[in-house]
């Protein structure tokens, strides 16, 4: 049994993509007997230790919000604290305290770098960040990238190509679940507007990157009896759906804000075809592309230079990938398989099947577990020091 110490920014229920993957290895190694805990914050003002689905969470509360960057003592205190006798320090960068407190801690445990993405867009927070970065990578025994791609491109990681190990995000199997509690409890409006219409699903933060506002134009373009959904809040809201007012999109394009998980389920088991228009490689892997997958549902994305989302999505298997930016090119793969039964049959087999293979958290977990025992086997022989 191994100790296993998580430095994650924040922890469920606090939802998003960084959180699910964390939830997701923890609670697997959790299953395989191995002590996890994750040390998180917390969205209150005081420090909270529980557990849940047999992992030890402790969250230590925020004193301050830089750049999205939660920061507080309190948080760098526990960190060093568990990683006293933990066999593993597993970090979920970008995290710049979790960074810190894993530079502070020493040469033992063994540290594994979990690079979900560069830090992108952060201006003079960015380039202060840079050195700790360095200085985090040299430190790590292992880092993890989600995909080679995003290994290859990162200009960060090239440096560190030896330590590298690529472990693709897994999720749980939704259709596990079909059944238990499904409850769509959607509004009124919604339900209303795309009853018997074929539906396009995108999930994600109302943030610039996600190029909701691309989809929103190539709505312009899309068939009769077809409707867009865009599940998720966010800053840009009230903009996206000022567009969708004057381009006179109401009747075909809904905001749908934050759902439910069981809201969400029925979505994605009502939608015919899901779709992703991020537009730059802070996008760096697309974790709800996998639930799109499990689905079974055809998938349209983009072909972010840079980025494991064209990867995750093989166009021609379980998808079609375009150019990013290009409303015209997006609407019409989106026309392309809602057109075409046969079209859209065999991405739906494709992606439910590379979901499988690749995605699962089973697939996943046996994966990262791996990785660890790959450092932790080190101590043991040296020799084999820096190899992957």
């Amino acid at each position: 049994m191994k100790n296993i110490v998580h430095f994650g920014k924040y922890y469920f229920p606090d939802a998003g993509g960084i959180e699910s993957v964390t939830g997701s290895l923890a609670r697997g190694a959790a299953r395989k007997g191995h002590a996890v805990t994750v040390v998180c914050f917390e969205k209150t003002a005081a420090n909270r230790d529980e557990q849940i689905d047999g992992v030890r969470v402790v969250r230590a509360p925020i004193a301050k919000m830089v750049a999205s960057q939660p920061l507080g003592l309190s948080y760098l205190t526990r960190c060093l604290r568990e990683a006293r006798d933990a066999d593993v320090v597993h970090l979920h960068a970008p995290n710049m305290l979790g960074a810190l407190g894993s530079l502070l801690m020493g040469k033992r445990p063994r540290l594994l770098v979990h690079w979900h993405s560069d830090v992108i867009n952060k201006g003079i927070l960015g380039k202060l960040l840079r050195p700790l970065e360095t200085a985090l990578l040299k430190r790590a025994d292992s880092i993890v990238a989600t995909s080679q791609v995003y290994a290859d491109e990162s200009a960060t990681l090239r440096a560190f190509s030896d330590k590298i190990t690529v472990v693709p995000i897994g999720i749980p199997d939704a259709t596990l679940a079909a059944g238990i509690d499904v409850d769509p409890g959607l509004p009124v409006a919604l339900e209303q507007g795309i009853i018997g219409r074929k539906l396009i699903l995108a999930v994600g933060r109302l943030v610039p990157y996600k190029g909701f506002d691309v989809l929103i134009e190539a709505a312009k373009y899309l068939q009769p009896g077809t409707a867009v959904v865009i599940v998720g809040g966010g800053p840009l809201r009230d903009t996206l759906q000022a567009a969708i007012d004057a381009a006179g999109l109401s009747d075909t394009v809904y905001l749908a804000g934050r759902l439910s998980d069981s809201a969400l389920h029925s979505l994605f088991v009502r939608a015919s075809l899901y779709c992703m228009p991020s537009t730059y490689r802070a996008e760096a892997f697309g974790v709800v592309l996998l639930e799109a997958m499990a689905h079974g549902l055809p998938i349209v994305a983009t072909d972010i230079p840079g980025s494991g989302v064209p990867w995750v999505n093989q166009h021609g298997l379980t998808g079609l990938n375009v150019p990013v930016s290009d409303p015209r090119a997006l609407a019409d793969a989106c026309i392309r398989i809602l057109s075409s039964t046969e079209e859209h049959a065999r991405y739906a087999e494709g992606a439910r099947a590379r979901f499988l293979s690749e995605f699962t958290e089973d697939v996943s977990v046996k994966r990262m577990l791996s990785a660890y025992n790959q450092i932790i086997e080190r101590d043991k022989h040296p020799a084999v020091a820096g190899n992957t």
